[in-house]
């Protein structure tokens, strides 16, 4: 299976989620219409992708994680000729925010999900951080890309060219997935019949049993305080820059946010082979929250650019992190699921962080109170997830003989060595 093609539609799925403050722009100079019915257009749209991860994550396994990318990448090219087709704005609520939050989930969970049970367990994190690191590059080729066409052409004629351009590049992805999996048929049938064991026969339950294990619901408590300060400088920072710095450096902070969230995904990936993802999500969720309390401090552009690096740095590892916690701490076969039901909390906080330190902007006319407080909500998120990590309980297993490298993965131990002496029968399940 080739990571390249994995990355390239994080490339996309992500690109297109970083740079709507670009095509934001461009649509308050065409329409006239009011920021916040604009800006809401976007944030409803990243909320669906949140929110759609849950079922998508559920129901990867049944549809395949080559089927649910294909219509996901058909609908996100249909959406977004109909985005530059449409009438007003408030047909964009329709067309870019439903259809295109839902059909960039269908694409964005399958390609963070596939390699678990695939990758072999010592070159997993490595794995998804090559793949991951996409995300990083979207980042920065979209929105440069988005701003020099939006130099030349009109905000519709610059989606139509960039929806051109996404075509081939979905397209070649899903077919260079399709061939890496046919080679594994074996491994995708004994995966899928181990799944089956762990279904309690009624989809409704199946969906929702994670929530019965308490520390799954402190894990994702502590991702929403997270994601509520988590896009608050992709939103906010530009515009921080300018109006109370007077600083035009908007293409340097985007760079280095972008820059150093792709460097943060391929050294994640690297030092999760040999530390536990949970002590690094840990350590990057304190780094995160104290750089946006330090934030207000910045009031030249050297110190600006250095919090973009840093604070890109920490919040980019998260897309590779969050799911190796999850096959650390759970059931390494429920990935998909549990990787989609945290997209839940993740979308709240997402939609709710910028439009609140919007808020304490608007009352108090300045960035300090709306930094600190994102801050202090971001390091709420610490001993919350400090505490999962220490109580959660190690899940029992049967030995099971060494695995080859590249084998199917089902070791539930956070990674450890498995015994040689062990014994060739199926191991019992981690159960949430």
């Amino acid at each position: 299976m080739s990571r390249r093609r994995i990355q390239e539609k994080l490339v996309v799925v992500l690109g297109m989620f970083y740079s709507y403050g670009t095509l934001f722009a461009a649509l308050k100079a065409d329409t006239g219409d009011a920021a916040s019915t604009l800006a809401l257009v976007g944030s409803m749209r990243d909320f669906i992708f949140g929110l759609s991860n849950a079922p998508a994550g559920f129901l990867v396994r049944r549809v395949g994680f080559v089927r649910m990318p294909a219509i996901g990448a058909v609908v996100l090219l249909v959406g977004m000729l109909a985005d530059s087709l449409a009438p007003s704005s408030h047909f964009l609520f329709l067309s870019c925010s439903l259809v295109g939050g839902v059909s960039m989930s269908a694409i964005f969970t399958p390609a963070s999900t596939v390699l678990y049970g695939r990758a072999g367990r010592r070159f997993l994190p490595v794995a998804v951080g090559l793949a991951s690191s996409g995300a990083g590059l979207g980042t920065i080729l979209v929105n440069l890309g988005l701003d020099t066409l939006l130099d030349t052409y009109s905000w519709r004629e610059a989606w139509r060219i960039c929806c051109a351009a996404f075509c081939p590049m979905l397209l070649g992805a899903t077919l260079a997935l399709r061939w890496g999996l046919r080679h594994q048929q074996h491994e995708d049938n004994h995966s899928n019949a181990e799944y089956q064991e762990l279904k309690s026969g009624s989809p409704v339950r199946d969906f929702f049993q994670p929530f019965r294990d308490w520390q799954f619901v402190l894990l994702n408590i502590a991702l929403l305080f997270y994601s509520v300060g988590f896009m608050v400088p992709y939103t906010h920072l530009v515009y921080y820059a300018e109006a109370e710095r007077g600083l035009q450096i908007a293409g340097d902070l985007t760079s280095l946010l972008g820059g150093a969230g792709t460097l943060a995904r391929l050294c994640f990936g690297l030092f999760s082979a040999f530390v536990p993802p949970s002590r690094l999500l840990l350590a990057m969720l304190a780094v995160q929250g104290a750089s946006l309390i330090w934030l207000p401090f910045c009031t030249g552009a050297t110190e600006l650019k250095a919090f973009a690096a840093i604070y890109g740095f920490s919040s980019g590892g998260r897309v590779v992190l969050l799911s190796l916690v999850l096959n650390e701490l759970f059931d390494p076969e429920r990935v998909a699921h549990l990787y989609g039901l945290a997209g839940v909390p993740i979308a709240v906080g997402t939609l709710l962080g910028p439009s609140l330190v919007g808020i304490v902007y608007d009352l108090s006319g300045s960035y300090q109170n709306a930094f600190f407080t994102a801050g202090a909500i971001v390091l709420m998120a610490v001993p919350v997830f400090g505490f999962v990590i220490l109580k959660k309980s190690k899940p029992s297993l049967s030995p099971k003989p060494q695995e080859e490298l590249g084998s199917p993965s089902s070791d539930c131990e956070r990674g450890r060595p498995q015994s040689s002496d062990s014994s060739p029968a199926t191991p019992s399940k981690c159960s949430l």
